[in-house]
């Protein structure tokens, strides 16, 4: 027998729509569970910053991680190390504190995608002080030794110095 062209429509939408509603509490249960763990690893790398643990705040992240800044620029692991690593050194910056908002988990068959706002606090010298604010798209896998940052994405950043907008 063959079925119109408007019946299979329907059919394949009822589908879909049962699929989607099946699918869609094991995606808030996968959430539920993996965002503490997402968390306390975004905790454990903040708290390394603060202390200038370069290879400490780094421990969670894969060999083959790259970051992407605000215009496209990528550092791999090794250049993101010496990049923070010449910052810390350079201009004496000392961090008060350091806290990433998870704002949204994505699922996905590779691992997951995290949106987080970041807020960084401190010094520089000593008296000058910094404060960035950041929102960035993460991605995490998963493995035997649990998840890893593989890639970080600043979405828009804003820095501050004593109060005033630095553009540079």
């Amino acid at each position: 027998m063959i079925f119109s062209t408007h019946r299979n429509s329907i059919i394949s939408g009822a589908l879909i729509s049962v699929a989607i509603a099946a699918i869609q509490p094991v995606f808030a249960q996968i959430n539920a569970s993996v965002k503490p763990a997402i968390q306390t690893n975004y905790n454990q790398i903040n708290a390394a910053f603060v202390r200038k643990d370069i290879q400490g705040a780094t421990a969670l992240f894969t060999p083959d991680y790259v970051s992407i800044d605000s215009e496209g620029k990528k550092q791999n692991l090794a250049e993101f190390r010496e990049h923070y690593d010449n910052l810390f050194k350079r201009f004496n910056i000392k961090l008060t504190s350091n806290k990433a908002t998870i704002k949204n988990i994505d699922v996905s068959a590779g691992g997951i995608d995290v949106a987080i706002d970041q807020k960084t606090e401190g010094t520089i010298a000593g008296f000058n002080k910094l404060v960035i604010n950041q929102t960035s798209r993460d991605s995490w896998l998963k493995t035997p030794q649990g998840w890893r940052l593989k890639q970080s994405k600043i979405l828009t950043s804003q820095t501050t110095f004593n109060g005033q907008t630095f553009k540079g």
